[in-house]
């Protein structure tokens, strides 16, 4: 009698999937993007304000240096890390939020106090919050509403701590971030299927609560009657409210197709306010046309595609919410700023991931894509090769 007795030998091929190459190189095109941008837009008020046409980009270019490091790193450290200090990382955060309002340890950025002032630089808190909330929500999600669905244990912590970083950044006040960080947070909460029931009480609530505030201040009833007037009524209110907005428009439209070119800006030179912040895309427009801009637009919807790729492919709870939120607050962020430049939504202050200027937003831009590539890196493609020796073995 003879048998066949055969021999096993496995071993693991990893590949990285093509989502994570795409997130790495999107990325990377943004931030330089960014760069020129910022090196170009920030001349004229770098003369102004600083007697220095090269104060801004000096600055943008160290940012973009330790972003860059930032970025590295979190795309090492394995996402479930944050999972266990999710608790620490977001009583710093209110601790950050806190010290905003405290005076003497903050500097007032556009007409309040946002950014924590340290020795050369200044750090803005609702910046960080939008992913600390990310984390401390996915993880709470996993850990106590995943299991048992109940009202209370969305409520309590996620929906209490939402809450109480929204109140401290309304202190401040920036209702912008406050609009990300909502809007992130209930699409956090469908992909980590909460009920249905339970979203839209939630959201009754915070939109009850954004709208109480946004009319509280005269200021935003004015923008958003100016932006009411300037799109019912065709009144283009060229001295007034939208004023920005107007200037915006017409920095893109005389961009035409292919731009003015780099540098060609006329805009930039105190006609269009925050021109290498808030407004940078309408520069973009300006110089590189609807050649440039649509690039800009094709380059994040690529970025949201590849993002929902990884959100779509990741088997694990924590890491499937985290990565379907990071995307979803980048690419929110995006809609919005470009919807204020090209007068689609009320002015209200919205930069531009990777690409505007400012410390704090490109760092937390460039470590929320890090840990989306650690996250995709996490999804390698694992194939088991078995090699067979057969051996005849006669009894």
């Amino acid at each position: 009698m003879a048998y066949i007795e055969s021999k096993y030998q496995r071993y693991d091929v990893l590949k990285i999937n093509i989502d994570y190459y795409f997130i790495l190189i999107i990325t990377f095109i943004l931030s330089i993007v960014g760069i020129v941008m910022v090196a170009s837009s920030s001349i004229a008020v770098g003369e102004t304000y600083f007697n220095d046409p090269y104060w801004f980009i000096r600055r943008q270019i160290v940012w973009w240096v330790i972003s860059f490091i930032v970025f590295i790193l979190f795309s090492k450290v394995n996402y479930r890390f944050y999972s266990k200090i999710s608790i620490f990382i977001i009583l710093i955060t209110i601790g950050l939020l806190a010290l905003v309002l405290i005076p003497g340890f903050s500097s007032v950025i556009g007409g309040g106090r946002r950014a924590i002032d340290l020795l050369f630089f200044s750090i803005q808190s609702s910046e960080i919050a939008k992913l600390a909330l990310v984390i401390f929500i996915s993880d709470t999600l996993e850990k106590r509403y995943r299991e048992k669905q109940t009202f209370k244990n969305i409520f309590w912590p996620s929906f209490v701590v939402l809450l109480v970083v929204t109140l401290l950044i309304f202190l401040e006040p920036d209702f912008g971030n406050a609009v990300v960080i909502w809007v992130t947070v209930f699409l956090l909460f469908f992909i980590g299927n909460v009920r249905l029931k339970h979203i839209m009480g939630l959201g009754a609530a915070g939109i009850s609560i954004l709208a109480a505030y946004m009319f509280m201040d005269p200021n935003r009833v004015e923008r958003i009657q100016g932006f009411i007037n300037g799109i019912i009524n065709g009144t283009s209110d060229a001295g007034g409210i939208n004023f920005q907005v107007n200037q915006s428009l017409i920095a893109l439209g005389s961009g035409n197709i292919f731009g003015l070119g780099l540098g060609n800006s006329i805009q930039k030179y105190s006609y269009l306010p925050e021109a290498n912040t808030d407004f940078i895309f309408a520069i973009m427009g300006e110089e590189f046309g609807m050649v440039g801009t649509i690039s800009i637009v094709v380059l994040f919807v690529l970025f949201a595609f590849f993002g929902i790729r990884v959100c779509l492919k990741t088997e694990d709870y924590f890491g499937r919410t985290v990565a379907g939120a990071i995307t979803s607050m980048i690419i929110i962020q995006t809609v919005m700023n470009i919807g204020i430049v090209t007068k689609l939504l009320p002015v209200t202050g919205f930069t531009l991931p990777f690409i505007s200027y400012g410390g704090s937003s490109l760092i937390v831009c460039m470590a929320s894509a890090g840990i989306l590539l650690n996250i995709s890196r996490h999804n390698l493609t694992v194939s088991k090769k078995v090699n067979v020796g057969e051996e005849m073995v006669e009894q």
